[in-house]
């Protein structure tokens, strides 16, 4: 079971914010959830088969750790999500130490070799000295997805997959720029290009052809913002998310449009 394809980066978060043991269930279900292969499975479902492991002994297993997961019917492939705590909760660990580290694995029902081979993966990688701490350093998902594969035996395909895609975003209401900047920062998007764009409309009004037949009172299409950036093609889908999470469906949202290419060549940094 490669670690390296489960684990998205859209199920990620450095910051989960519940204190006792369901309250975390429920947000870390919400986080697999982000997972394309759970999107036709109800939360309630994932959260009973996780309630339903734990009430056989805490998957708490000591050092802050534990290790939420189920198996359930109806989905092809495995999800991985992981988050972290930064407080800890009271999760009834076998050390009785609240716990910082959360690794969610929910799998078919029909796989049960596979469930338990990606539960050793994970358990191995989170024996890993100092990995503890090295992830509750991380202040972006980039950075605690990058830290944890890390360890993974399949590490050394992370860095050679797929090309970089060039995404483009265009800013229709430059007011929303403060909130784009936010989700690039919770997302580890550090490098990125941004000029002022005008659109057609405001050329042809310097047109005196075209005088009077645009009107732009209140427009805020005429001028915006171009967002230039080069990121892993596996990372756009997380960025998708972050998005859509401050903006809405951006198919039914007209200040922001995102566009990814591929990059024919590329030299210097």
């Amino acid at each position: 079971m490669n670690l390296t394809e489960v684990l998205k980066l859209e199920c990620c978060s450095t910051s989960l914010k519940s204190k006792d043991k369901l309250g975390v269930l429920e947000e870390l279900v919400k986080l697999a959830k982000r997972n394309e292969v759970l999107a036709k499975v109800k939360e309630k479902e994932v959260l009973a088969g996780l309630l339903q492991r734990e009430g056989q002994g805490s998957t708490g297993f000591g050092h802050g750790i534990a290790i939420p997961h189920c198996q359930i019917s109806g989905i092809q492939d495995f999800v991985v999500a992981l988050g972290v705590s930064h407080k800890g909760v009271d999760y009834g660990a076998i050390d009785h130490k609240k716990v910082k580290i959360f690794v969610v694995i929910v799998g078919p029902l029909e796989s049960r070799s596979g469930h338990l081979q990606l539960l050793a993966t994970v358990s191995r990688i989170l024996k890993e000295p100092e990995l503890e701490y090295n992830l509750l350093q991380q202040e972006t998902r980039i950075g605690l997805l990058d830290e944890f594969l890390r360890h993974c035996p399949e590490s050394q395909k992370v860095t050679k997959k797929g090309k970089d895609k060039l995404i483009l975003l265009i800013v229709r209401d430059p007011e929303i720029m403060d909130e784009i900047s936010e989700v690039f920062i919770e997302y580890g998007v550090e490098e990125a290009t941004i000029l002022d764009t005008s659109s057609m409309k405001g050329i042809l009004s310097n047109v005196p052809l075209f005088l009077g037949f645009f009107d732009f009172t209140g427009d805020r299409d005429v001028f915006g913002k171009l967002i230039i950036v080069k990121l892993p093609r596996e990372y756009i889908h997380a960025l998708v998310q972050g998005l859509e999470d401050a903006f809405g469906d951006l198919d039914n949202y007209t200040g922001l449009s995102m566009i990814a290419l591929d990059i024919f060549y590329s030299k210097g940094l």
